[in-house]
């Protein structure tokens, strides 16, 4: 063979090699990008539906030294309950333990029961801080028996706090779960203490708490706890009355002071009223959501209005502004045009989903009302942007004080 014909060969098999190379190379960065474009898909897949997951905590008790969760699915994929994490709060022994729960929520359903199949032995008496885990990340943080991670807003009400030897008086102690964690407040238990503070009597507890033990407060939420007492004294008795929660925080308490006087006086007036819920309104110009409640003011003409419920909004990323009004006269009828006095803040929520519901919570002080009138106190609800807001669960407390 000539030279010439090795040169052709030589040249031939450079030139396989060198198109081998780049075939193989092709071939390796195509197959590169195309699991890299596969695993951003996933990636991208598993964000959006871990956006979409919607699940709450609806109740939580301890049942035979056991947890019973259960979890509300309100979105619209399936929920997968993967762990639990507890730490007692009340007992510093403890360390933060995991337990699997490979539980399904799916959509519209409720699963209750959770925690039951778990080692883990719960003491009614002791506070615990829980996070469900869900196996797209979300988490759920709530506290059980326990409101130790920060101070709630307490408020104590005694009506009367002043009156003849021998009256009855409510003891009302009002709980906002205003903890900035934003974690949800479960099986909550009131505590109260009375002392003489001046003067010789007697202090009587008639009946209370009512209730025993509130099974869940979202935060945002208010709720109330009830004591009836009887004071016996001579003029001047003093009672100071000091109202904490089970395993609450350090020093977070509320405290109210009742007097025996000789004075005939008139009782502070109070209303708790469980509103009707009412016909959604698409307006931007905003309607009544009538009849709500109302009250008289009996003896100081200062009223504190708290008022909690849900929103909900036809329309995904549209939202809803919610406010509360008051007036004397008829009461304003549902879908009624505006009207009365705007007290308080507007407040604006933003649904992210379609009839996704969002918590309200609000509480506001009237003054200067006048003695033995009728005041009428509503909602007003106007849609933010489009769509229909509808506002239900609403609770009023209304408290002269």
């Amino acid at each position: 063979m000539n030279r010439k014909g090795i040169s052709t060969v030589v040249g031939a098999v450079f030139f396989i090699i060198i198109f081998t190379t780049a075939v193989t190379f092709v071939t390796y960065d195509m197959n590169l990008l195309n699991n890299f474009t596969s695993a951003f898909v996933t990636k991208s897949q598993a964000d959006a539906d871990a956006n979409h997951e919607e699940f709450s905590i609806t109740k939580v008790t301890i049942d035979n030294n056991k947890f019973n969760i259960t979890v509300q699915n309100s979105g619209s994929i399936p929920v997968s309950i993967n762990r639990l994490w507890v730490q007692n709060k009340s007992d510093i022994t403890w360390g933060t333990s995991k337990y699997d729960v490979n539980q399904v929520v799916y959509p519209g359903n409720s699963l209750s029961k959770i925690g039951q199949s778990i080692p883990l032995y719960a003491k009614p008496t002791q506070g615990y801080d829980l996070k469900l885990v869900t196996m797209r990340g979300n988490v759920k943080e709530f506290f059980v028996n326990s409101a130790s991670q920060s101070p709630v807003y307490l408020q104590l009400f005694a009506l009367p706090n002043s009156g003849p030897n021998n009256f009855n008086t409510t003891l009302l102690l009002g709980v906002t779960n205003n903890m900035t964690n934003g974690g949800a407040l479960s099986n909550i238990q009131a505590n109260i203490v009375a002392k003489n503070v001046t003067g010789f009597g007697k202090t009587t507890l008639i009946s209370g708490p009512a209730p025993t033990s509130y099974p869940l407060l979202n935060n945002g939420d208010v709720t109330f706890f009830k004591w009836d007492y009887k004071i016996n004294g001579t003029s001047g008795y003093k009672v100071n009355f000091q109202a904490s929660l089970q395993n609450g925080y350090l020093y977070n308490n509320a405290s109210q002071n009742v007097i025996v006087n000789t004075a005939s006086i008139s009782k502070p007036q109070i209303n708790f009223t469980a509103q009707t819920n009412r016909t959604g309104t698409s307006s931007l110009a905003g309607v009544m959501l009538g009849p709500g409640t109302a009250i008289t003011p009996q003896t100081t003409g200062r009223i504190l209005i708290q008022v909690s419920g849900y929103t909900s909004q036809s329309i995904a990323g549209s939202g809803c502004i919610t406010s509360i009004r008051y007036g004397t006269g008829t009461d304003p009828a549902n879908a009624a045009a505006l009207t009365g006095t705007l007290i308080g803040l507007k407040q604006r929520s933003t649904h992210p989903a379609t009839n996704s519901t969002v918590p309200i919570s609000e509480a506001v002080q009237a003054t200067g009302l006048s003695l033995n009138t009728r005041y009428w106190i509503e909602l007003s609800e106007t849609a933010m942007k489009s769509g229909t807001c509808t506002v239900n669960n609403v609770n009023w407390s209304i408290l002269e004080s």
